[in-house]
């Protein structure tokens, strides 16, 4: 790129903003541009105040050919495109290195030289729905065969201390009369505060662990708050999940229509442009098919020959 050398004072700087800023602050709020000013101008200056001092990132997500990513086109002038659009990752070998992609828009609503690529987006994202419901199954699967395989093992699990271990942990202030019968019942659907706070009192005495059965009684116990700490956790993922899926659900509703590539729009976009993605995001996580990617393909290259 060509250095540009000319330099403005700040009065010049104000003057040249003083359209701009009657348009920001006193435009129409109803005009839809007007409207996504603030937005647009705020990302713009995060990111731009970042690169100037050497903070943008080193790495980028990797995008597969084909892939549907959200972009936010931001604020244009004429009739470029602006606001959000789902779009369809052209380019090819992409790396983490890269900064950019190459964007084919997609519409919901078919225009002269539009390429229609049928239901494509709505089968992508019934496919990302699948995808993360068999995850769910797998994950409450792999915690419920550890929890069955665990209480086999331990089902008549029992302890017995010595008088001297029992004198022990009497000089320790410990309640002795949880662990008196040497009996332990396992309940994995709840906690257990006081047998928690009991195992955290006798491993905060000095050479607890020199005592076999002290020793093998606290680490059974740690082992179940581990298993019950998991299976809490998986619960609560899963709980999120439903709520993630149940919003994938409602999306799948609304783009159950066709749906348009708009190749005249193709375009060269940065990565950050790229609406941030998660696990359960339409953007990054959904794929056209082969076939349709193809169709795009060959309309790309009918448009210059």
């Amino acid at each position: 790129m060509s250095k540009y050398k000319r330099r403005y004072t700040n009065a010049e700087k104000r003057k040249k903003l003083a359209i701009f800023n009657s348009v920001y602050y006193e435009g129409d709020p109803n005009n839809w541009k007007v409207s996504r000013l603030p937005n647009w101008m705020s990302f713009y200056g995060y990111e731009l105040d970042k690169e100037l001092h050497g903070k943008s990132p080193k790495y980028f997500r990797q995008f597969k050919q084909g892939t549907v990513v959200m972009i936010d086109y931001g604020v244009p002038v004429g009739n470029e495109l602006g606001g959000r659009h789902f779009g369809v990752v052209i380019s090819n070998n992409d790396t983490k290195f890269k900064q950019k992609i190459m964007v084919v828009p997609l519409s919901s609503h078919y225009h002269r030289g539009y390429v229609n690529l049928g239901y494509d987006l709505m089968k992508g994202i019934s496919s990302l729905i699948l995808d993360r419901i068999d995850e769910l199954i797998a994950t409450l699967e792999a915690i419920r065969n550890r929890l069955i395989q665990f209480e086999k093992k331990s089902s008549n699990r029992s302890f017995d201390f010595s008088s001297e271990e029992f004198d022990f942990l009497k000089s320790h202030n410990i309640d002795t009369s949880l662990v008196h019968d040497g009996n332990v019942t396992i309940h994995f659907e709840k906690r257990n505060p006081i047998f928690e706070k009991l195992i955290k009192n006798i491993k905060a005495i000095d050479t607890w662990e020199n005592y076999p059965n002290i020793f093998e009684f606290v680490s059974y116990f740690d082992t179940i708050f581990s298993l019950q700490k998991e299976a809490f956790e998986k619960l609560e993922f899963k709980e999120n999940t439903v709520a993630q899926l149940e919003e994938l659900s409602k999306k799948l509703n609304k783009y159950n229509k066709q749906s348009f590539a708009v190749i005249t729009d193709i375009k060269t976009v940065s990565k950050l442009k790229v609406v941030k993605l998660n696990h359960f995001t339409i953007s990054g996580n959904t794929y056209i098919s082969d076939e349709a990617l193809t169709k795009i393909k060959y309309e790309l290259i009918k448009t210059i020959e």
